[in-house]
């Protein structure tokens, strides 16, 4: 069986053949175009992608391919409460390995997977190599894991409401609950009616 097929190329394609990457330790690094950067915006919902740079090692490992590299951007994203616009900064490492497809599924047994145990510095389990390898994909995945899941605008409190400002006094249970002390009011003629 041979190497799995490589995804379809998009904006953020940048493809190297295996030949060149299992060879010797190479430094890539790009600065995502505007296109590019307008189809990360869409694919992960962003209001924009105002810029990108990546850098990435690769470098031959267990029959394969190791990816170490570095995602720096700065976005705007939305408020998950408001959905204002949230200026954000990216700055990600990232360590991925793979590996020949066979090296992954029995040819014996097509389905079948061996016993992939997941390598100790890379924390986690290779994946399938693509002929040509799809850096910029990789690099856009990593981009999309990085993203704050939850962003917030700046000053809200965890209830999701604009924090207190400075010199503004909190609001007291009188202020929210204007008929609070009627209760206790009642509560106190009740009990002095019962003493008489």
């Amino acid at each position: 069986m041979t190497d799995s097929a490589p995804p379809p190329e998009t904006a953020m394609s940048h493809r190297i053949a295996l030949a060149d990457l299992r060879g010797d330790t190479r430094q890539h690094e790009g600065t995502a175009s505007p296109e590019a950067r307008a189809a990360l915006a869409d694919r992960f919902d962003l209001p924009s992608v105002e810029s990108l740079h990546w850098e990435v090692k690769s470098a031959p490992w267990r029959g394969g391919v190791r990816l170490t590299g570095r995602i720096r951007a700065s976005v705007v994203q939305e408020c998950v409460v408001t959905l204002d616009p949230v200026p954000a900064e990216v700055d990600e490492e990232f360590d991925r390995g793979f590996v020949p497809f066979s090296d992954l599924y029995s040819e014996d047994k097509p389905g079948s997977e061996h016993e992939i145990v997941a390598d100790r510095e890379l924390g986690d389990i290779p994946e399938a190599l693509t002929d040509p390898l799809d850096i910029g994909e990789v690099v856009a995945e990593e981009f999309g894991v990085a993203l704050d899941p939850y962003p917030r605008k700046p000053g809200l409190d965890d209830s999701g409401y604009t924090s207190q400002p400075a010199g503004v006094a909190p609001l007291t249970d009188a202020d929210v609950k204007p008929f609070a002390g009627l209760a206790d009011l009642a509560k106190k003629m009740n009990s002095s009616e019962k003493g008489d």
